[in-house]
């Protein structure tokens, strides 16, 4: 009988050297590497924006910080300006620690037996209303006057070099100043007077010229209260301040201690 069974096929290689297999894994690795590269390509960009948003972000943080820089510059010079105000405005209208230095009652005994003062003489108040500038008042009791008709407008107090109204001096009265006159003094008595006032500068303080003065010498005035001396001395001076100056007086009796 013939042989009728078909012959089977020869197997086909097998492995890396078949051909179609391998053009085939060749041809499928390049579209591979051709997507690594673009995915590469995408990167670049994508770093750029990220370079970018941190520039702006450092940029807008700088501006912050000059900004807060600016705002706490301008707190601190505000501050400082207020401080320096305070200060200033402290120092004008406070009267200094050594306004009312005490006196010992020895101490002023003393220096009463070198001014030549017989201690402070109180009179009666002789009147208060104002007058204007073209009358003179008539009822004033002691020279220099310590109560009586006077202008209706204080003088600042200080020191003056030329004598000043005593009508408006004795507004002052009125107000708790003490208002130290002098006549025929020498100069070193009246620097020593100048300089006490000074540095007393914001308190109810005035010093000046009095040629109205019976004779040669200091006078010290308050509201009703008068102290003459023949020279000047400090520690009288002082007492005399400590007693009828207003704040702080022991011994005011002032009407109006309260106005400036």
């Amino acid at each position: 009988m013939a042989d009728t069974r078909k012959p089977k096929p020869k197997p086909g290689a097998t492995g890396k050297n078949q051909p179609g297999r391998g053009a085939g894994t060749a041809a499928k690795a390049r579209p591979q590497a051709g997507r690594g590269a673009a995915a590469g390509g995408k990167g670049r960009p994508a770093d750029k924006g990220k370079l970018a948003k941190g520039a702006a972000a450092r940029r807008l943080e700088a501006q912050r910080r000059r900004r807060r820089t600016l705002v706490w510059s301008t707190v601190a010079v505000v501050a400082l300006v207020a401080l320096v105000a305070l200060v200033v405005f402290q120092g004008r209208d406070e009267p200094s620690a050594g306004a009312t230095r005490p006196v010992t009652p020895a101490a002023l005994e003393a220096g009463r037996a070198a001014a030549g003062s017989t201690g402070v003489r109180t009179f009666a108040e002789a009147g208060r209303d104002h007058i204007g500038n073209n009358e003179q008042p008539d009822n004033w009791n002691s020279n220099p006057p310590t109560s009586g008709d006077h202008l209706a407008t204080p003088l600042g107090a200080g020191v003056y070099d030329s004598e000043q109204d005593m009508r408006a001096l004795v507004h002052n009265l009125e107000h708790g100043y003490v208002v130290i006159l002098y006549k025929g003094i020498p100069q070193d008595q009246q620097d020593q007077l100048r300089e006490f006032v000074r540095e007393r500068s914001g308190s109810k303080l005035v010093l000046a010229p009095y040629s109205g003065l019976e004779r040669d010498g200091v006078a010290l005035a308050a509201w009703r209260n008068l102290e003459v001396l023949q020279r000047v001395n400090l520690d009288v001076v002082q007492a005399f301040v400590n007693d009828y100056m207003v704040p702080g007086a022991t011994k005011s009796t002032a009407p109006e201690p309260r106005a400036a």
